[in-house]
């Protein structure tokens, strides 16, 4: 839980220093139209960067008999091409989540339970909207490496891990694209002195 909470530790560190930067909220409109909860907060640092926070949260039981929760949290540095964090950006990224699914394809198990990390980079695009309102298109990827084990059915472990061993889960490592969407951004005000 540690290594969960530190980036966020981090972020609120950043947000409480940096009041009078430019400050947005957002929200992912294409994962929650599925019921995953996609929401972020990003600060201008200078005229063409930022930091943004963002957290996803999935935690259905039952997809198609499936199980879909996911949790992840990327911290993330972006580079914008104009001021004012408008326009086309590149950022780059560690994100880390936890996640219990059945991965598509997999035969040899139910479902999957474990952790995982990211590293990687996302690039998109903001435009207006309105006076405080944006939209953000962004797409995302790079290199997910999971510590994870294998369930039945029944709940019962099937991946054939020796407890004994130091090393008691499956790793898999892979790049993949692992996060996009379309985010409604609100643009915070500044306060009046």
């Amino acid at each position: 839980m540690k290594k969960i909470w530190s980036p966020i530790i981090f972020f609120v560190f950043i947000i409480s220093s940096t009041i009078q930067a430019q400050t947005e909220v957002k929200f992912n409109a294409l994962t929650t139209a599925f019921l995953i909860p996609n929401v972020g907060v990003e600060i201008q640092m200078t005229d063409k960067s930022s930091v943004q926070l963002d957290v996803l949260g999935s935690f259905w039981d039952s997809i198609g008999g499936s199980p879909l929760q996911i949790t992840q949290i990327f911290p993330e540095y972006r580079r914008y091409f104009k001021p004012n964090m408008r326009g086309f950006f590149v950022g780059g990224h560690v994100g880390f989540g936890m996640f219990t699914l059945r991965k598509y394809g997999k035969i040899k198990y139910s479902y999957q339970s474990g952790r995982n990390t990211y590293f990687g980079l996302t690039v998109g695009y903001k435009t207006d909207i309105g006076k405080n309102w944006a939209l953000e298109f962004f797409v995302g990827g790079g290199s997910q490496q999971a510590h994870y084990r294998g369930y039945n059915e029944d709940g019962e472990r099937v991946d054939n891990i020796d407890e004994s061993l130091t090393r008691p889960f499956n790793l898999s490592g892979e790049f993949i694209p692992y996060r996009g969407g379309i985010m409604l951004v609100y643009r915070i005000p500044p306060r009046k002195r």
